[in-house]
Protein backbone atom coordinates (compact mmCIF):
# COMPACT_ATOMS: atom_id res chain seq x y z
CA UNK A 1 0.00 0.00 0.00
CA UNK A 2 1.34 3.27 -0.46
CA UNK A 3 1.64 5.20 2.60
CA UNK A 4 0.57 8.86 3.28
CA UNK A 5 3.06 11.04 4.59
CA UNK A 6 2.28 12.46 7.52
CA UNK A 7 2.35 16.49 8.47
CA UNK A 8 5.37 18.39 8.42
CA UNK A 9 7.55 18.33 11.70
CA UNK A 10 7.06 21.71 13.04
CA UNK A 11 9.47 24.41 14.99
CA UNK A 12 9.17 24.44 18.54
CA UNK A 13 10.96 27.45 20.47
CA UNK A 14 12.93 26.60 23.42
CA UNK A 15 12.57 29.44 25.64
CA UNK A 16 13.66 30.85 28.88
CA UNK A 17 11.12 31.61 31.16
CA UNK A 18 9.52 35.59 30.48
CA UNK A 19 10.06 34.98 26.47
CA UNK A 20 7.24 35.06 23.97
CA UNK A 21 6.66 31.83 22.60
CA UNK A 22 6.06 31.21 19.46
CA UNK A 23 2.92 29.47 18.10
CA UNK A 24 3.44 26.02 16.96
CA UNK A 25 1.04 25.85 14.32
CA UNK A 26 -0.54 22.52 15.01
CA UNK A 27 -3.51 23.76 12.25
CA UNK A 28 -1.26 25.43 9.60
CA UNK A 29 1.54 22.44 8.67
CA UNK A 30 3.20 21.88 5.39
CA UNK A 31 3.96 19.29 3.58
CA UNK A 32 6.89 16.76 5.28
CA UNK A 33 9.19 16.07 1.92
CA UNK A 34 10.66 13.16 2.84
CA UNK A 35 11.43 11.89 -0.70
CA UNK A 36 13.62 15.42 -1.13
CA UNK A 37 17.32 14.88 -0.69
CA UNK A 38 19.38 15.93 2.59
CA UNK A 39 20.05 19.15 2.49
CA UNK A 40 24.15 19.22 2.85
CA UNK A 41 24.74 22.86 1.43
CA UNK A 42 26.91 24.57 4.17
CA UNK A 43 27.18 27.75 2.75
CA UNK A 44 23.59 28.48 3.01
CA UNK A 45 22.82 32.36 2.99
CA UNK A 46 21.06 33.72 5.69
CA UNK A 47 19.29 37.17 5.63
CA UNK A 48 21.52 39.76 5.43
CA UNK A 49 21.81 42.05 8.82
CA UNK A 50 20.30 45.52 8.59
CA UNK A 51 21.38 48.88 10.20
CA UNK A 52 20.37 48.91 13.76
CA UNK A 53 17.03 51.72 13.47
CA UNK A 54 17.66 54.89 14.94
CA UNK A 55 15.32 56.27 18.02
CA UNK A 56 12.56 57.88 18.27
CA UNK A 57 12.30 61.08 15.94
CA UNK A 58 15.61 60.29 14.11
CA UNK A 59 17.55 60.55 16.96
CA UNK A 60 20.36 58.35 17.19
CA UNK A 61 19.91 56.82 19.90
CA UNK A 62 19.35 53.04 20.58
CA UNK A 63 16.37 52.49 22.50
CA UNK A 64 16.65 48.85 23.00
CA UNK A 65 20.55 49.24 23.83
CA UNK A 66 20.02 48.49 27.18
CA UNK A 67 17.87 45.90 27.62
CA UNK A 68 18.33 42.60 29.21
CA UNK A 69 18.04 39.29 26.94
CA UNK A 70 14.88 38.11 27.13
CA UNK A 71 13.70 41.76 26.15
CA UNK A 72 15.71 41.84 23.19
CA UNK A 73 14.03 37.91 22.42
CA UNK A 74 10.94 39.89 22.52
CA UNK A 75 11.79 42.85 20.44
CA UNK A 76 13.66 40.19 17.71
CA UNK A 77 10.33 37.93 17.53
CA UNK A 78 8.30 40.90 17.66
CA UNK A 79 9.90 42.13 14.18
CA UNK A 80 9.50 38.49 12.91
CA UNK A 81 6.10 38.13 13.80
CA UNK A 82 5.10 41.48 12.08
CA UNK A 83 7.53 40.24 8.98
CA UNK A 84 10.82 42.11 9.45
CA UNK A 85 12.89 38.86 9.61
CA UNK A 86 16.11 40.81 8.51
CA UNK A 87 15.89 42.68 11.79
CA UNK A 88 14.86 40.03 13.74
CA UNK A 89 18.05 38.17 12.79
CA UNK A 90 20.04 41.63 13.13
CA UNK A 91 18.63 42.26 16.49
CA UNK A 92 19.52 38.98 17.70
CA UNK A 93 22.76 39.24 16.54
CA UNK A 94 23.52 42.43 18.30
CA UNK A 95 22.11 40.91 21.69
CA UNK A 96 24.27 37.79 21.37
CA UNK A 97 27.05 40.02 20.78
CA UNK A 98 26.07 41.64 24.44
CA UNK A 99 25.11 37.90 26.17
CA UNK A 100 27.08 35.60 24.21
CA UNK A 101 26.14 33.28 26.98
CA UNK A 102 21.83 33.44 26.70
CA UNK A 103 21.16 29.65 25.34
CA UNK A 104 17.69 31.36 24.73
CA UNK A 105 19.46 33.93 22.43
CA UNK A 106 20.95 31.33 20.42
CA UNK A 107 18.54 28.48 20.44
CA UNK A 108 15.80 31.62 19.28
CA UNK A 109 18.11 32.54 16.38
CA UNK A 110 18.59 28.76 15.48
CA UNK A 111 14.68 28.68 15.59
CA UNK A 112 14.06 31.53 13.39
CA UNK A 113 17.14 30.19 10.62
CA UNK A 114 15.13 26.85 10.98
CA UNK A 115 12.36 29.08 9.48
CA UNK A 116 14.32 30.46 6.96
CA UNK A 117 15.57 26.54 5.78
CA UNK A 118 19.31 27.94 7.02
CA UNK A 119 20.22 24.78 8.26
CA UNK A 120 23.72 25.16 8.75
CA UNK A 121 23.06 28.57 10.52
CA UNK A 122 20.62 27.04 12.72
CA UNK A 123 22.49 24.03 13.55
CA UNK A 124 25.55 26.10 14.76
CA UNK A 125 22.86 28.27 16.77
CA UNK A 126 21.53 25.15 18.32
CA UNK A 127 24.58 23.01 18.83
CA UNK A 128 25.56 26.64 21.15
CA UNK A 129 22.37 26.65 22.94
CA UNK A 130 22.54 23.16 23.70
CA UNK A 131 26.10 23.43 25.25
CA UNK A 132 24.49 26.12 27.47
CA UNK A 133 21.54 24.96 28.21
CA UNK A 134 21.75 20.90 27.75
CA UNK A 135 18.21 20.39 29.62
CA UNK A 136 16.28 22.25 27.78
CA UNK A 137 13.74 20.39 25.92
CA UNK A 138 12.94 22.85 23.29
CA UNK A 139 16.31 22.67 22.23
CA UNK A 140 16.91 19.47 21.78
CA UNK A 141 13.57 19.07 19.54
CA UNK A 142 14.85 21.84 17.24
CA UNK A 143 18.62 20.55 17.19
CA UNK A 144 17.11 17.15 15.99
CA UNK A 145 15.48 19.14 13.11
CA UNK A 146 18.30 20.83 12.08
CA UNK A 147 19.84 17.11 12.08
CA UNK A 148 17.34 16.17 9.96
CA UNK A 149 17.73 18.59 6.76
CA UNK A 150 21.45 17.21 6.91
CA UNK A 151 19.52 13.57 6.69
CA UNK A 152 21.00 12.75 10.61
CA UNK A 153 18.04 11.16 11.46
CA UNK A 154 20.04 8.56 14.16
CA UNK A 155 20.93 11.88 15.77
CA UNK A 156 17.80 13.60 15.25
CA UNK A 157 15.82 10.45 17.13
CA UNK A 158 18.44 10.74 19.87
CA UNK A 159 17.87 14.52 20.52
CA UNK A 160 13.86 13.60 20.34
CA UNK A 161 14.73 10.81 23.41
CA UNK A 162 16.52 13.10 25.10
CA UNK A 163 13.89 15.88 24.74
CA UNK A 164 10.75 13.48 25.97
CA UNK A 165 13.25 12.21 28.56
CA UNK A 166 13.46 15.63 29.68
CA UNK A 167 9.80 16.46 29.34
CA UNK A 168 7.46 13.57 28.24
CA UNK A 169 4.63 15.68 27.53
CA UNK A 170 6.43 17.70 25.68
CA UNK A 171 4.15 18.00 22.19
CA UNK A 172 6.49 18.83 20.12
CA UNK A 173 9.00 17.16 20.51
CA UNK A 174 6.47 13.65 20.30
CA UNK A 175 4.82 15.09 17.68
CA UNK A 176 8.50 15.44 15.58
CA UNK A 177 9.81 11.92 17.04
CA UNK A 178 6.23 10.22 15.79
CA UNK A 179 7.04 11.22 12.34
CA UNK A 180 10.63 9.91 12.47
CA UNK A 181 9.20 6.79 13.28
CA UNK A 182 6.71 7.00 10.73
CA UNK A 183 8.94 7.39 8.44
CA UNK A 184 11.17 4.62 9.40
CA UNK A 185 8.25 2.39 9.65
CA UNK A 186 8.05 1.46 13.28
CA UNK A 187 4.50 2.04 13.55
CA UNK A 188 3.42 1.28 16.55
CA UNK A 189 6.22 3.55 18.60
CA UNK A 190 4.86 6.04 15.85
CA UNK A 191 1.04 5.39 17.19
CA UNK A 192 2.33 5.81 20.53
CA UNK A 193 3.85 9.34 20.36
CA UNK A 194 0.98 10.88 18.03
CA UNK A 195 -1.09 9.22 21.12
CA UNK A 196 0.55 11.25 23.76
CA UNK A 197 -0.07 14.13 21.73
CA UNK A 198 -3.67 14.27 20.79
CA UNK A 199 -4.06 12.93 25.29
CA UNK A 200 -1.72 16.21 26.05
CA UNK A 201 -3.76 18.44 23.11
CA UNK A 202 -7.08 17.23 22.40
CA UNK A 203 -8.08 20.39 20.55
CA UNK A 204 -5.17 20.48 17.73
CA UNK A 205 -5.86 19.02 14.32
CA UNK A 206 -2.30 17.67 12.62
CA UNK A 207 -1.61 14.86 15.41
CA UNK A 208 -4.86 13.06 14.10
CA UNK A 209 -4.04 13.31 10.55
CA UNK A 210 -0.75 12.38 11.57
CA UNK A 211 -2.56 8.99 13.76
CA UNK A 212 -4.90 8.45 11.04
CA UNK A 213 -1.74 7.96 8.39
CA UNK A 214 -0.37 5.54 11.25
CA UNK A 215 -3.92 3.38 11.44
CA UNK A 216 -4.05 3.25 7.97
CA UNK A 217 -0.49 1.59 7.68
CA UNK A 218 -1.27 -0.66 10.46
CA UNK A 219 -4.15 -1.80 8.29
CA UNK A 220 -6.91 -0.20 11.00
CA UNK A 221 -8.93 1.71 8.39
CA UNK A 222 -11.84 2.16 10.61
CA UNK A 223 -9.64 3.69 13.08
CA UNK A 224 -7.96 5.85 10.41
CA UNK A 225 -11.34 7.58 8.99
CA UNK A 226 -12.50 8.32 12.12
CA UNK A 227 -9.23 10.29 12.89
CA UNK A 228 -9.60 11.82 9.39
CA UNK A 229 -13.27 12.93 10.03
CA UNK A 230 -11.89 15.04 13.51
CA UNK A 231 -9.05 16.11 11.56
CA UNK A 232 -11.44 17.90 9.49
CA UNK A 233 -14.06 18.78 12.24
CA UNK A 234 -11.53 21.58 13.85
CA UNK A 235 -8.69 21.74 10.93
CA UNK A 236 -8.08 25.40 10.14
CA UNK A 237 -5.94 24.83 7.23
CA UNK A 238 -7.61 25.37 3.77
CA UNK A 239 -5.09 22.92 2.29
CA UNK A 240 -4.82 20.44 4.48
CA UNK A 241 -8.67 19.89 4.71
CA UNK A 242 -8.71 19.68 0.79
CA UNK A 243 -5.97 16.87 1.11
CA UNK A 244 -7.69 15.51 4.04
CA UNK A 245 -11.40 15.59 2.08
CA UNK A 246 -9.84 13.61 -0.80
CA UNK A 247 -8.03 10.95 0.98
CA UNK A 248 -11.15 10.66 2.76
CA UNK A 249 -13.00 10.05 -0.53
CA UNK A 250 -10.47 7.68 -1.37
CA UNK A 251 -10.80 5.45 2.16
CA UNK A 252 -14.28 5.36 2.19
CA UNK A 253 -14.53 4.34 -1.41
CA UNK A 254 -12.21 1.52 -0.91
CA UNK A 255 -12.75 -1.99 -0.07
CA UNK A 256 -10.03 -3.08 1.38
CA UNK A 257 -11.01 -4.62 4.55
CA UNK A 258 -9.43 -4.14 8.15
CA UNK A 259 -6.62 -5.96 9.01
CA UNK A 260 -7.25 -5.27 12.48
CA UNK A 261 -11.00 -5.84 11.85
Amino acid sequence: MGLVKPMAMFVAMGLAVGLVACDNHFDQPTIDSQGEEPDTNSQEQVSPPVNTPKGPHGSRHDPHENLPADKHAQVALQHWAEGRPAVAIDTLNQAIAKYPNSAALYGIRGSLYLEQKSSAAALADLNKAVELDPHDAGFLTNRAQAYRHFGRTEEAMADLDSAIELDGGFVAARFNRGSLNFNAGNFSQALTDFDACIIAEPKAAAPYFNRASVHDAMGNRKQAIADLKHFLDIATSKQWKETAKALLNKWESSSKPDIKG
